[in-house]
C-alpha cells in the first residue's frame, strides 16, 4: 500500500474516532444528568462527511489511475497492431497561420490505396476526433477540403456578406499543396511516412507539428483502425500556451488604459458564432482562396425607428440593445472621434439620443447607467463598445467589421472608421 493510502485510512479512523468519542460524551452526561446534549454528536456528526468524501475519494482516484493505465496499455499495444509512429517536424514559410484544432492527413506522394482508404472513412474519422476526450480537432483532407468549403455558404458570407457579388474561385487545387514542401530540412522529406499531422506550437520561428505515422495492412478493420489512430492525438502531449501562464494582478485602472483589451471581449454567445463560421488554419486560407475577398463596405442607413441596416451587405440588421445602440450613434454623430477622458461632456447628448430611442422616459436605472457609460473611471463604456463590436463581427469578418464599430488607439480619441458618404439618416 502508498503512504497515501495508508495516511487516507489514518485520517479515516481518526474522524470515525473523533465521531464516537462525541457520541460517547453526550451519552455519559445524559446518564449523569438525564439531559441529552445534541451538540457533542452534531459536533461529530461533521466528520462522517469528511470520511465519506475520503473514503470514495480514494478507490475514484485509483480508478482514474488504473483507467489512465489501461488506456496507455491499449494504446501501445495498437499502436504495434497498426505501426503507428509517433514523431515530429517543422516547417517554415507557410502561407497560413496554423491551428492545433486541425488535423491535416499528410503524405510525401500520392498513395491510391491510403487515399481510398480515408475518402470510405471521412465522416468516421471526423467522428472519432469530436469523441476525443481532451482534444478535439477537424479533420483536413486536403483533396475534399475545397469542396467542402464550396458548400459552406454560411462562412463564404461570413468573409463576403455581399452575397450575391461573392465569385467563387473556379482554378483553386489544393491536391498539388503539401505542408511538407514546407520542410525546414528538406532532405528529411523522404523519410516521413504517411501521417495525420497536427501543429503544437512555434519554435525559434518555426512551426512544430506533432504526427503519428501508419501504414496499415490490407485486411484491418478500418474503423477500428481509425479510432485508434484519432485516440492516439487524444494523448499526445500538447505545447504549453497562453493560457497555462500565470496572470499578474489586476490593476485598477481607468476605461482608456483598458480599452485594448476589454473592447475586444465578446460575449460567450457572439464566440461561439464566429468559431462556427469563421474557419481555421488551414481551412481559413483556401477559403479566403476560394472566396478572394474583397474589401466592400456597405452603406450603413440608420431608419427612422432607428434601425441599423446593410443594404449591400443583402439588407442584414445590426441589432443592439438600446443603450448599446445610443451609445453608437454617439460615437457615430462625431467622426472626429471622443476621448474616453471627456465622455462626461456627452452626457447630455446620449442621453437624448436614448430618449429618442427609447421614448417612454428614463428610470433612475437608465439614469444611472447613462452616468455610468459616460464615468471614463468605470468600465461600463468598454463593456458597451465590446457589445458593439461583437454586433458586428457576429454577422461578417473583422477585416471589413473593423470599419463600422468603435475602435482607437490608448490614449487617442475613438471612433467609427466607417466614411461618413456610407452613412445615410433616413
Amino acid at each position: 500500500m502508498s503512504i497515501w493510502g495508508i495516511v487516507l485510512i489514518a485520517l479515516i479512523v481518526i474522524n470515525v474516532l473523533a465521531f464516537l468519542s462525541a457520541v460517547l460524551v453526550a451519552y455519559l452526561d445524559w446518564k449523569r444528568d438525564g439531559h441529552w446534549y445534541w451538540t457533542y454528536p452534531l459536533m461529530g456528526f461533521f466528520f462522517i462527511p469528511l470520511c465519506i468524501l475520503l473514503a470514495f475519494g480514494w478507490p475514484i482516484a485509483k480508478l482514474r489511475d488504473y483507467r489512465k493505465e489501461k488506456i496507455r496499455k491499449r494504446q501501445f499495444e495498437e499502436s504495434k497492431k497498426y505501426h503507428l509512429q509517433q514523431f515530429g517536424f517543422r516547417l517554415k514559410g507557410l502561407p497560413f497561420k496554423p491551428s492545433s484544432t486541425e488535423v491535416v492527413y499528410v503524405e510525401n506522394e500520392f498513395n491510391e490505396r491510403q487515399n481510398d482508404l480515408i475518402r470510405r472513412n471521412l465522416n468516421y474519422i471526423q467522428e472519432c476526433f469530436d469523441k476525443n476526450e481532451y482534444f478535439q480537432s477537424q479533420f483536413v483532407y486536403l483533396p475534399d477540403l475545397i469542396e467542402q468549403l464550396s458548400h459552406d455558404e454560411q462562412s463564404i458570407d461570413y468573409i463576403a456578406p455581399y452575397g450575391q457579388e461573392t465569385q467563387l474561385s473556379k482554378d483553386l487545387r489544393l491536391k498539388d499543396f503539401n505542408l511538407l514542401d514546407f520542410l525546414l530540412v528538406p532532405e528529411n522529406r523522404s523519410k516521413i511516412p504517411l501521417c495525420f499531422a497536427r501543429y503544437q506550437g512555434d519554435e525559434n520561428g518555426y512551426s512544430l507539428f506533432e504526427c503519428v505515422g501508419f501504414e496499415p495492412e490490407e485486411d484491418i478493420d478500418e474503423k477500428d483502425f481509425f479510432r485508434a489512430l484519432c485516440s492516439a492525438f487524444d494523448h499526445y502531449p500538447m505545447a504549453p500556451g497562453p493560457m497555462y501562464q500565470k496572470r499578474p494582478p489586476k490593476k485598477e485602472i481607468g476605461a482608456d488604459e483598458n480599452f485594448d483589451k476589454e473592447s475586444r471581449l465578446l460575449i460567450k454567445e457572439v464566440e461561439e458564432r464566429i468559431f462556427k463560421l469563421r474557419k481555421l488554419g488551414i481551412s481559413q486560407w483556401a477559403l479566403e482562396q476560394l472566396v478572394k475577398p474583397e474589401l466592400k463596405l456597405s452603406r450603413l442607413v440608420i431608419t427612422e425607428d432607428y434601425r441599423l441596416l446593410l443594404p449591400d451587405y443583402n439588407d442584414m440588421e445590426i441589432k443592439m440593445e438600446p443603450l448599446v445602440k445610443a451609445v453608437y450613434l454617439l460615437f457615430l454623430n462625431h467622426p472626429e472621434g471622443i476621448m474616453f477622458k471627456c465622455l462626461p461632456d456627452y452626457r447630455e447628448e446620449l442621453a437624448q439620443i436614448y430618449v429618442k430611442l427609447k421614448p417612454y422616459g428614463m428610470s433612475d436605472r437608465v439614469i444611472q447607467s447613462i452616468e455610468d457609460v459616460t464615468n471614463p473611471l468605470l468600465n461600463s463604456i468598454n463593456e458597451k463598445c465590446a457589445r458593439i463590436r461583437g454586433a458586428f463581427v457576429g454577422q461578417f469578418d473583422d477585416h471589413m467589421a473593423r470599419h463600422y464599430y468603435i475602435d482607437g488607439l490608448r490614449g487617442e480619441a475613438k471612433k467609427i472608421d466607417l466614411p461618413r458618404n456610407l452613412v445615410v439618416w433616413e
